[in-house]
């Protein structure tokens, strides 16, 4: 199987697509990916004619608008001729995100990919709408930087007086809990994506969300 994941943020760096895109990668070892970015018409060819060649693409794409990114409607458009000219055969999954806090927000946009694959004669495979996407990226940041901070004090505990302390373990695990419960959603939503992908399934679209209350992401967003 050949896997094209496609970070679409029109931002160069950063982003939560390209976080996203990353992290989804992880969910498919031992699988032939080429994470490739499509930021601006100077990827658009390229892209194009690595689509050929694919079994399985997966967009990463942000919501803009209610809607997709402009320069991602324009790849759309060249990318129909591209599949009717050239035998195209890959399956479309798509990984939506919004910075609001409701993953449904998406659907529009799935929506949208999914209209162009009937259009463009190309399969379509489901897709992921997560809510909250760059505090899930943010938080992808923070959490690394805190358990590694806790790691270096368990070494040097370790150095220094031969054990860890009860206090250190605690620490440890509380944050990885906090980690994989604010992201659990997008994960299991993932996993779901990848085993689709490996047993060439169609999956439902999906709608998730960064774990906290709807009260609370507001005033968290703000800062």
């Amino acid at each position: 199987m050949n896997l094209l994941i496609l970070n679409a943020s029109p931002k160069k760096k950063g982003g939560a697509s390209r976080f996203f895109s990353g992290l989804f990668r992880l969910f498919l070892p031992g699988v032939r990916k080429k994470v490739v970015s499509l930021s601006c018409q100077q990827d658009f060819q390229r892209v194009l004619e690595l689509l050929p060649g694919m079994d399985v693409v997966c967009l990463c794409v942000p919501l803009y608008v209610d809607g997709l990114p402009s320069h991602i409607v324009e790849f759309l458009i060249q990318a129909e001729g591209c599949c009717k000219n050239h035998p195209c055969q890959f399956r479309l999954y798509v990984l939506a995100n919004n910075g609001f806090v409701e993953g449904k927000q998406n659907r529009p946009a799935l929506n949208m990919l999914q209209a162009w694959c009937e259009r463009a004669e190309i399969t379509w495979g489901g897709g992921i709408g997560i809510g909250g996407g760059v505090m899930l990226q943010v938080l992808g940041i923070i959490y690394p930087i805190l358990i590694g901070i806790i790691l270096l004090q368990m070494a040097l505990s370790l150095c220094s007086i031969g054990t860890i302390s009860g206090e250190l373990w605690r620490s440890f695990v509380i944050q990885m809990l906090t980690w994989l419960f604010l992201n659990s959603g997008m994960l299991w939503c993932m996993a779901r994506l990848s085993s689709a992908i490996r047993r060439e399934r169609v999956l439902p679209n999906q709608f998730t969300r960064v774990m906290i209350p709807s009260w609370l992401f507001i005033p968290i967003a703000d800062v």
